[in-house]
């Protein structure tokens, strides 16, 4: 089992912040934004030498839970600072991007990075749709028209038109082109059928999160079936499972963390915001029916003490068939780094030496 560490470049203000999505841009304090990413990349370099196979960055807007609205610029920022590790971009999100200049940047970060690049290509939720005010229910097929011309901008040796539905180019001829041929590795993010399957016509990687077991289990069950169809058969590496982790010297330790925390996201949707999104942001699991995500505090899959850990993610492997965990170790609603910290040395310590041959 590989294991990747999900950095949002926490951001600690010195007074309380408003607790609905979109948060007030402010109330931002310059100070603080600073001190989060200096604080962002001393955490790396101690994840990196713990062992953690990956780092992984993703694309939020409009609120500090998630400090990182282009993934690609906080790639960049870690290459330049990290040596070993490997840089997860899962995003950007693909619909609301200029797809030929998301392979050029993608391309050009793999070069700076030697070859260390992992990309992530994903929808977004319907809430990231209003950043950029995009039609919501355009948003499957912008991302697979988007998913595609990347992957050929990439791949294609001659300069190439493109005029889709979406997006239109007279000429496409990137360059540079990525290090790692004939791209980056590269999964299509996202439990629905819809991106199972352009995964597994496309011979990508598939990544799940932030589901039980056996709901994210059913779209990966999907996704390998699409691929038999298709011909091939994907490694576990190339099953990517991302969920949060309360670890805790005893299991005990672990669920009064969790009892204490908040029952619902710490940036919630302004309810006349919520109400719309429930109906355009609803998604399935490999066709079956499942409550969008729009607000309340994410789910968390592995708890307990290092014994309990291991046994979980056992039970991941054999019921997801991921190959790559990629856990956020930092207490949901929780304000304080210090919980993190000692999380990522019992992790990386007592957890990770033993799950390496899972």
């Amino acid at each position: 089992m590989k294991v990747s560490f999900f950095e949002t470049a926490r951001y600690q203000a010195a007074k309380p912040l408003p607790s609905e999505w979109p948060v007030p841009s402010g109330v931002y304090e310059p100070d603080a934004g600073a001190r989060a990413y200096r604080g962002m990349i001393e955490r790396l370099e101690f994840v990196e030498e713990l062992g953690f196979d990956w780092v992984s960055v993703s694309e939020h807007h409009y609120s500090p839970r998630i400090l990182t609205p282009s993934p690609i610029v906080s790639a960049a920022f870690l290459a330049a600072h990290l040596k070993k590790i490997k840089i997860a971009l899962l995003g950007p999100i693909v619909p609301q991007s200029n797809p030929v200049r998301v392979a050029e940047e993608i391309a050009m970060l793999d070069t700076m990075a030697q070859g260390r690049l992992v990309v992530g290509l994903l929808r977004g939720t319907s809430n990231e749709s209003l950043t950029y005010d995009l039609n919501p229910a355009e948003s499957r097929e912008r991302t697979d028209e988007g998913m595609e011309l990347i992957l050929k901008a990439w791949t294609e040796p001659q300069p190439f038109g493109w005029q889709g539905r979406h997006f239109r180019y007279r000429t496409v001829s990137i360059w540079p082109r990525p290090l790692q041929q004939p791209h980056p590795p590269t999964y299509a993010l996202g439990t629905s059928r819809e991106a199972c399957e352009f995964a597994a016509r496309h011979h990508l990687g598939c990544g799940v999160s932030y589901g039980s077991f056996e709901g994210v289990g059913r779209a990966t069950k999907y996704y390998r079936e699409e691929c038999a169809h298709h011909g091939w058969q994907p490694s576990p590496e190339q099953i990517i499972y991302r969920a949060n982790m309360l670890l805790a010297d005893t299991d005990e330790e672990a669920h009064e963390t969790l009892r204490k925390l908040p029952g619902q996201a710490p940036f919630s949707m302004r309810p006349r915001i919520r109400d719309a999104m429930m109906t355009l942001d609803s998604r399935n699991i490999a066709g079956e029916a499942r409550s969008p995500i729009v607000s309340g505090a994410l789910p968390t899959t592995f708890i307990g003490s290092p014994d309990t850990v291991v046994d979980q993610v056992r039970r991941c492997r054999d019921v997801v068939g991921a190959g790559v965990i990629d856990i956020s170790l930092h207490p949901p609603g929780s304000n304080d780094l210090e919980p993190l910290m000692r999380a990522l040395e019992l992790f990386g310590k007592k957890v990770l030496p033993r799950i390496r041959d899972i």
